[in-house]
């Protein structure tokens, strides 16, 4: 009988904790396992998350031995002084961005951004490094993987590495230093220099790095990598439903679904001013196409919303458990996806856009021109990208859907291109890099 391999896994993100950061490993462990993997999760036993969501537990294999260690981090203290209920890696100010911020908010981004590097979960490395290399000695593994951000688990990792030698693999979700959200960050020249070296270090010490898109690997290609592989974002088919979705009724509105947390830099302003002046020139209302919106909401996109007299067309949901989203997915007309306006928004490439192809309804995306999201998009014929200033484009094709709408079609896209972008898919593909 051959040997079960045994893999450690290093991660701040999951179940109980929600949101897109538990996705990628979640699903990954649940089919490696039925590879023939063992695996161990390190994890907070104790993580400042911004949502729980207690539906993915279900998804967690038995026999996943979970390695929980308390974590101190200043996200806690950050809340306590500002008021707030959650916070998320960035700690951005949660409804307005900067121009909300007060001066101790100001003083505590500072802080953030400058005294714990690389990200708030930093005073976990040491001690999580020096308990994993005394763990590691009565319990032996081949292999361990790193997933960030936060990208504090790479350096946890590295830790480990340098002292036992260990098999590591550094799975990037999302940029380092060229993440999103460090446009907002006061950092100063010194520490944008030490991310740097951080990120070097763990680029080129690391024996196989793994990113989710075409740009993050361009980008990481400029260093001495020993192994750099692409490895998409996906959808499990083992969460969506197998039968079609039936028509919905006459006389219902065109239904507009955008699933996920919307931020200031995700707010869908050229699809507000659309709906504004279909609006104002009769073609539209309220009875005949609504967009809802499930998910945290920013302050600045709810105003924005009020500023385009849309409150009886944009309806907020709030946020729902994973397990209801497939079905919210395969239930709507349209599907909203929204890029970052960022540095880096021509290589983002989203976890949901996975679950939206699986829904195989059209995807309506607010995205640059020659994006990897626009890519994909037309390679999997399942949506359209639309840039800032395609106004006139966006406004004819909502036209073109409520005539279909209104007739009684319903849209669906075949799925054909899909199989390489299944879970299953790409834990085949990290078996290759793990052994």
């Amino acid at each position: 009988m051959t040997e079960r391999r045994r893999l450690l896994l290093i991660t701040y993100y999951w179940p109980p904790s929600g949101g897109p950061g538990v996705q990628r490993w979640l699903k990954m462990v649940k089919y490696l396992v039925r590879a023939g993997w063992e695996v161990t999760v390190y994890t907070p036993s104790n993580p400042e998350i911004s949502e729980k969501d207690p539906s993915l537990l279900k998804d967690v294999p038995t026999g996943v031995t979970i390695l929980p260690r308390k974590i101190i981090e200043p996200l806690g203290l950050y809340k306590k002084f500002l008021g707030k209920k959650r916070v998320g890696d960035g700690l951005l100010a949660e409804e307005g961005g900067k121009k909300r911020q007060g001066v101790l908010q100001r003083l505590l981004l500072w802080l953030r951004a400058n005294l714990f590097v690389p990200d708030a979960r930093c005073l976990w490395i040491r001690p999580s490094v020096r308990f994993l290399c005394r763990w590691l000695q009565t319990h032996p593994h081949e292999v361990m993987v790193t997933t960030g951000p936060p990208h504090s688990m790479h350096l946890i990792g590295r830790g480990v590495h340098r002292r036992t030698g260990i098999r590591w693999v550094a799975d990037f979700r999302d940029p380092w230093r060229n993440i999103d959200y460090h446009q907002h960050l006061p950092f100063t020249p010194k520490t944008l220099a030490r991310v740097a070296a951080m990120e070097r270090s763990v680029v080129e010490e690391a024996e196989v790095v793994t990113v989710v898109t075409e740009g993050m690997c361009a980008d990481f290609a400029a260093y001495q990598v020993q192994c750099l592989k692409v490895i998409y974002n996906g959808f499990d088919t083992e969460d969506f439903p197998t039968v079609a979705m039936p028509v919905p009724p006459a006389g219902t509105p065109l239904r507009i679904v955008y699933a996920g947390s919307m931020n200031a830099d995700r707010n869908p302003l050229l699809l507000w001013h659309v709906l504004q002046e279909l609006r104002q020139e009769g073609l539209v209302d309220a009875k005949g196409l609504q967009v809802e919106l499930f998910g945290r909401c920013d302050v600045s996109v709810k105003q924005a919303i009020a500023d385009c007299g849309l409150e009886d067309m944009v309806v907020l949901r709030g946020s729902i458990p994973h397990d209801e989203i497939p079905a919210l997915l395969c239930g709507a007309d349209l599907l909203l996806l929204c890029i970052n306006r960022a540095p880096t928004s021509q290589s983002i490439l989203t976890g949901k856009v996975f679950e939206y192809l699986a829904s195989h309804r059209p995807i309506i995306a607010m995205a640059p021109t020659g994006s990897e999201v626009a890519h994909l998009l037309t390679e999997t014929q399942s949506g359209s990208a639309f840039a800032e200033g395609d106004k006139q484009a966006l406004k004819h094709y909502l036209l073109e859907c409520l005539a279909m709408h209104q007739r009684g079609e319903r849209f669906s896209i075949s799925g054909a291109q899909l199989a390489p972008y299944t879970r299953e898919y790409q834990a085949r593909q990290f078996e290759e890099v793990l052994v």
